[in-house]
């Protein structure tokens, strides 16, 4: 299952998202929105305003929420 995970320098919520799934041995995709515009409009198409974006298979939440990446343990 593909992890997406949409980003920014200087957020920390992104930071303790990458970082949890680095520890837990999961592979993701990073998508820098402050590096490439065509994931900012992915972002806003989503739904979303706020980040991380985290994307997985067709589950899509925003925000660090280790329990909802604990089921990918």
């Amino acid at each position: 299952m593909e992890v997406i995970v949409y980003s920014k320098s200087g957020c920390p919520e992104c930071v303790f998202t990458k970082k949890f799934l680095e520890e837990e041995n999961i592979l993701y995709k990073e998508k820098r929105v402050d590096q490439n515009k065509a994931y900012l409009d992915e972002v806003i198409e989503l739904g979303f305003s706020s980040l991380p974006v985290v994307k997985i298979g067709d589950q899509i939440f925003s925000g660090y929420q280790p329990d909802k990446l604990q089921t990918l343990v």
